[in-house]
């Protein structure tokens, strides 16, 4: 959910968005400006999340160097909660304590927009839906239109000055919204220096048969072991991406206090629990992710 947003400073800063707009025509184009812009831009602001009828509101830095992702993520409601990221470790703080802080194992943290453009096109289409506003700033409407029912689909609205994201809404396979979020204050500085975009990563050595079953276009992009998933419970966790969306699966012993089978969704998200009863020692599949409810139910059925 997060990474986007900008203004420029200077002649020069000018006269290049000003021509970059210009070749930027289409949706493909506008999408590949919006996945280099977090590597030429630095920004921060406020935006609005929403999602099941519940409200938050988050402030946000962001900024990419070659020492990788540098983010801070607050929320302004409710108990102080807050993400820092530097690099490859996230660490988590409540109310100024840090509760986690994990090295994440593996390529892109998010996965988004990873593998390129045209591995994306082979599994969405992309289309332009007119112009906009948000937050007082001109913004194209570029929207993700999935090419199957086992993923979600994106509208974008991207500044038209720098392809930064002003807003985003996640719609489910009948193009119904899940869950919004958009900026409602935005300030961004163009950097002095672009850093490297390497989109062409490719998946971890892992095998990809940790799953029986996985959605066309998915590839492991991360993985962490004894990852602590309760006060007294650790489980190994593997993400896929597709480019686009991301799930993750977390695999545990099964235990008489674990979770009950069942599905959860909370906005774009949901929650799939699967107890396997095995004769030494039962497992507790979770998948957890920005897909459809019958994708990870799918998932979670072929263990």
């Amino acid at each position: 959910m997060i990474r986007k947003f900008i203004s420029a400073i200077g002649l020069f800063g000018v006269l290049f968005i000003s021509q970059a707009t210009k070749a930027a025509d289409s949706a493909d184009q506008w999408l590949q400006r919006f996945s280099e812009a977090m590597h030429n831009y630095e920004y921060s602001g406020v935006l609005v999340y929403s999602r099941e009828g519940q409200l938050d509101a988050v402030e946000l830095s962001h900024d990419v160097n070659d020492q990788g992702e540098q983010a801070r993520l607050s929320y302004l409601d409710g108990l102080p909660r807050e993400f820092l990221q530097q690099g490859d470790r996230i660490t988590r703080k409540i109310s100024g304590e840090v509760v986690t802080s994990d090295l994440i194992q593996g390529r892109n943290p998010s996965g988004r927009l990873s593998g390129g453009l045209e591995k994306i096109k082979q599994f969405y289409q992309l289309q332009l839906k007119g112009q906009g506003r948000v937050v007082g700033r001109p913004a194209v409407i570029v929207e993700i239109v999935p090419r199957d029912n086992q993923r979600l689909g994106y509208r974008l609205w991207l500044d038209k000055e720098s392809a930064l994201l002003l807003k985003s809404v996640t719609l489910d396979p009948l193009a119904r919204a899940l869950e919004t979020f958009q900026f409602t204050s935005f300030s961004f500085t163009a950097k002095n220096e672009q850093t490297g975009v390497n989109s062409d990563e490719a998946p971890l050595s892992v095998a990809q048969n940790i799953l029986p079953w996985l959605p066309e276009g998915f590839e492991l992009f991360m993985q962490k072991q004894a990852v602590m998933v309760s006060e007294d419970h650790l489980a190994n966790m593997y993400s896929w991406s597709d480019g686009v969306s991301t799930f993750s699966v977390f695999v545990e012993p099964l235990r008489a206090d674990s979770l009950k089978e069942g599905h959860h969704q909370y906005g774009a998200t949901v929650v799939v629990i699967r107890s396997i009863h095995e004769q030494n020692q039962g497992r507790v599949i979770t998948v957890v992710g920005e897909i459809p409810l019958h994708t990870a139910q799918k998932i979670a059925a072929a263990f």
